[in-house]
């Protein structure tokens, strides 16, 4: 259980930032617009903060959602349970790397983007590299070939030509 916190912005006079004119949505019950959400606030030292904000973050952005449906359906065999719970994965993926992106691309292909949840030196634990074997990941399919792609998935990663920035000194 998190108590509430509500935050509301209304100006009876425009206060020259852009607008044009007051905040005042009365809405269609006449009583004032409101906009609820979850405010969080961890305490912790700067060296572990990073390791329960990431996570956490993640967790909250990517909620699972219920999905109710009649029986019946596709997955139903007369007789059989049905089907209550699937995973694409044969085993977790470690706690700094996130499934990013699993689509159809091209013909017969694939777009899969992880990302390292944790930059450089962030944290102790998290930041260290990771290393995933990918021909064994997922269930559901079998991994043939790769290609690595920059992140856009536009071009071969060995396609890709960088800036090499030259600073000024002094």
């Amino acid at each position: 259980n998190r108590p509430p916190l509500q935050v509301h912005r209304r100006l009876l006079y425009d206060d020259n930032r852009g607008v044009g004119e007051p905040l005042l949505e009365l809405g269609a019950d006449k009583q004032g617009l409101v906009v609820r959400g979850h405010h969080l606030v961890l305490l912790d030292t700067v060296e572990s903060a990073a390791d329960r904000h990431r996570l956490l973050a993640q967790e909250l952005f990517m909620a699972p959602y219920a999905v109710l449906a009649p029986g019946g359906g596709p997955s139903y065999r007369r007789g059989q349970p049905s089907l209550r719970q699937f995973s694409g994965l044969r085993r977790e993926l470690p706690p700094n790397v996130h499934l990013l992106t699993l689509t159809p691309w091209e013909a017969g292909t694939l777009l899969l983007r992880l990302e390292h949840q944790f930059e450089r030196g962030e944290s102790a634990n998290g930041s260290q590299p990771v290393t995933i074997d990918l021909l064994n990941l997922f269930s559901a399919f079998a991994i043939t070939s790769l290609r690595e792609m920059s992140l856009g998935a536009d071009l071969p990663l060995d396609a890709v030509s960088r800036l090499v920035w030259t600073p000024a000194t002094g």
